[in-house]
């Protein structure tokens, strides 16, 4: 009986100190979130882990002794989703659900638009801030396909072109010079292969657009291996994602960003910041920096990880609905005031949360909630990128 009673006497300690430092949490989080780069922001983000690991824990098995639905923290509900069919071409198509599949939402970025490297001796990706007039393209669903409406400096007029949201055998041996024969492209680190479908894109979208003659469409069916902050249960794959499946972002943070930049950077909109998974009713802007463990709760309960946060290059300064590129790097320079939040990377902004989904072929959905399980003050422990 002793020592149960002092077993218990122990843990009813812990409990109360882990509790008393989880009152302070918003202060934590602010200061691990400060530009301090001293032992002691790096002491005080373990702390913190430590502490919102076994709240977490807490809060999970009393939830479901007393059978509540949140078994975490309210983290929000989903407001919309963004899928972009070609990486880097359109400000998205904004929907209110969407399937996700084993790569992130289905037949998000399972195009792109690449040129040849000879040196490399492979395809690499013509990225956005290259070409900012690609986020002009408007993209919508057809029967079964996407449209995609741009403005052709041929014609003076709209013009549109269509391509299938499931890509078959047939489609690729009827648009591509090299037939089913798969070739090798580069993104970042990563190495993975696809269709080259050269007979896909008009002329006139490559001029309008200003891209290189040899640009040419490449389609992947099977994608790169997403390794890097992933729970090691989970196999997960994504196609030309620059890493992760997808990336979070909530309202509250855009706006706070919007105001910071004021008149100068009015122009600035969410798809600037290439999200597709958009929440809202956060309890502060950038609160999805600490959701490390959450569920999505509507039909079902589905897992998510949040592996790293985004470090962002020029692409938000963007002006979208023009396709144009804001040279004084007004979103930027805004952001580099207070967003430099990463240990590792102190001189770069961060905006919005990578996520990984622990389960495939399920349905996101407007008004889906956000249960957050584990909190976590993360850094940048390796790069996926480059």
């Amino acid at each position: 009986m002793g020592h149960f009673a002092t077993a218990l006497s122990v843990f009813l300690s812990i409990t109360v100190a882990v509790l008393t430092v989880d009152c302070f949490s918003l202060q934590l989080e602010q200061y691990v979130e400060s530009y301090q780069k001293t032992w002691l922001r790096t002491s005080v983000r373990y702390l913190y882990n430590v502490c919102q690991r076994v709240t977490g824990a807490l809060l999970w098995y009393c939830k479901v002794l007393l059978g509540m639905k949140l078994r975490g923290r309210y983290g929000g509900t989903v407001d919309y989703l963004l899928i972009y069919p070609i990486k880097a071409v359109s400000s998205g198509l904004k929907v209110d659900e969407w399937e996700v599949d084993h790569f992130g939402l289905k037949h998000d970025r399972q195009y792109v638009i690449c040129k040849y490297d000879t040196k490399k001796a492979c395809y690499i990706p013509i990225l956005l801030k290259e070409v900012p007039k690609l986020s002009s393209v408007h993209v919508s669903l057809d029967n079964g396909s996407f449209k995609f409406e741009y403005d052709s400096t041929t014609t003076g007029n709209k013009a549109v072109f269509y391509l299938p949201m499931n890509v078959t055998d047939d489609y690729v041996e009827h648009h591509s010079s090299f037939g089913t024969e798969l070739k090798l492209i580069s993104l970042w680190l990563a190495t993975l292969e696809g269709f080259v479908l050269d007979k896909a894109l008009n002329p006139d979208f490559i001029a309008s657009m200003g891209l290189p003659k040899e640009a040419v469409l490449v389609y992947s069916p099977n994608g790169k291996a997403c390794k890097v902050g992933a729970p090691k249960d989970v196999d997960r794959n994504t196609l030309f994602h620059d890493y992760y499946p997808m990336l979070m972002t909530s309202q509250e943070s855009y706006e706070e960003v919007r105001r910071n930049a004021g008149e100068n950077g009015k122009y600035v909109r969410m798809e600037a910041f290439r999200p597709n998974l958009i929440i809202k009713d956060v309890d502060k802007p950038f609160a999805e920096d600490f959701y490390h463990k959450f569920d999505i709760v509507g039909n079902s309960r589905i897992g998510f990880t949040g592996a790293l946060k985004c470090i962002r290059c020029t692409i938000p300064n963007i002006d979208v609905s023009k396709g144009t590129m804001d040279k004084k790097g007004t979103i930027s320079k805004t952001m580099s005031k207070y967003r430099r939040v990463d240990e590792a990377n102190p001189y770069k902004s961060c905006f919005g949360m990578y996520v990984i989904q622990h389960e495939k072929n399920f349905v996101i959905r407007k008004g889906d909630r956000l249960d957050v399980l584990q909190k976590r003050a993360m850094k940048m422990d390796e790069n996926p990128f480059y």
